[in-house]
Parts: structure tokens; C-alpha cells; sequence
């Protein structure tokens, strides 16, 4: 059976360009996207989504630094 999808990469956009119109970007070098739970509170829970899921990034690093949480440089 051929493969009904041996065209999409003639028509599909590059990534750059389908990312853009979702309104964000691309994963850097060594970041992930973690799917993780948190039990906040609501005015917290509202301000966390406010941010960019980069700033979020950055908040969280920060917190846990702040707590003594040592934080690797993502080299593994």
C-alpha cells in the first residue's frame, strides 16, 4: 500500500513558520516541555498563567535555588 502522506512535506510549512502562527517557539537546545501537576493557589495559579512558558521556566529554576535545590546547567 503507498503512503497516502509522500506529499506533506511538499506542501507542509517549515516549522518556524506553523510554530509562528500558534504563537510560540521552539524548543531550545537541552529545554523540555514537562507535563507536570501543581497544587497552588488560585491568585498564584492565575499569575502562572499569565506568563510565557519560558518566564514560567525561570520562575520555577529561581524557586527552586531559592529553596537550596541545586539546579544542574542541563548537561547530562
Amino acid at each position: 500500500m503507498a503512503n497516502k502522506e509522500h506529499h506533506v512535506n511538499r506542501v507542509r510549512p517549515p516549522k518556524e513558520r506553523r510554530l509562528a502562527a500558534l504563537g510560540v517557539e521552539a524548543l531550545g537546545l537541552g529545554e523540555v516541555n514537562p507535563r507536570v501537576r501543581v497544587r497552588v493557589r488560585r491568585p498564584v495559579a492565575a499569575l502562572l498563567e499569565s506568563l510565557t512558558p519560558k518566564r514560567r521556566g525561570e520562575v520555577f529554576e529561581a524557586g527552586l535555588r531559592a529553596l537550596g535545590m541545586e539546579v544542574g546547567d542541563g548537561k547530562e
